[in-house]
């Protein structure tokens, strides 16, 4: 291989000097550079390559687990300020207090259960809050229409008096001076007196 590189450097030294007229190297001096650039250059193309050293692959090879370990750091390190995070806000937010990590489905189902059972309790109160109010607009109903008989079976000045008297009393039942059954018991005596 290496008489095979000096036979082509060496035609193509001949066909330099050969056409030193066609390409205007009439100055020897530019023929001889040309040639130690030629000789330079052949001899950094024919020299071997020598084998690695061992200990050069593996300084290579831990420089590339360095590197990849060093991306995996970052990483690691960006998502542990992130569930660093979370772990603050869950504690200061919602448990009020330290916890363990590794326990958080635990956790995370017991508030759902407290949730559901808050949730479940509005709903039973809110229920009965529509039953008392539906108890009373009938109530109301009931009153309107007993105001309406005696409006057209009384007298106007009298008429009067027991609505401003009921209206007085549910005046004071929507102030809660009073109960609902003390309400009751004084419209029956309103409406009593007034038949």
């Amino acid at each position: 291989m290496l008489f095979a590189g000096l036979a082509f450097i060496y035609r193509e030294i001949i066909t330099l000097v050969s056409h030193a007229q066609s390409l205007n190297l009439n100055h020897p001096m530019k023929t001889y550079i040309l040639l130690i650039f030629l000789l330079a250059a052949f001899q950094g193309f024919s020299q071997k390559k020598k084998k690695p050293d061992p200990k050069d692959i593996k300084i290579d090879s831990l420089r590339k687990v360095n590197s990849t370990l060093s991306v995996q750091l970052d990483s690691i390190s960006k998502d542990q300020k992130l569930y660093y995070g979370l772990y603050t806000t869950i504690k200061e937010k919602v448990i009020l207090q330290d916890f363990d990590p590794a326990k958080m489905p635990q956790i995370i189902d017991s508030l759902r259960a407290g949730r559901d059972a808050t949730f479940a309790g509005l709903t039973a109160a809110s229920a009965s809050l529509r039953d008392s109010l539906a108890l009373l607009n009938q109530q109301n109903k009931n009153l309107e229409a007993k105001l309406d008989s005696l409006a057209v079976g009384g007298a106007g000045g009298d008429k009067s008096k027991l609505i401003a008297e009921l209206k007085q009393l549910k005046e004071l039942l929507d102030a809660k001076i009073i109960t609902q059954a003390e309400f009751d018991s004084k419209k029956k005596k309103v409406m009593d007196q007034w038949q």
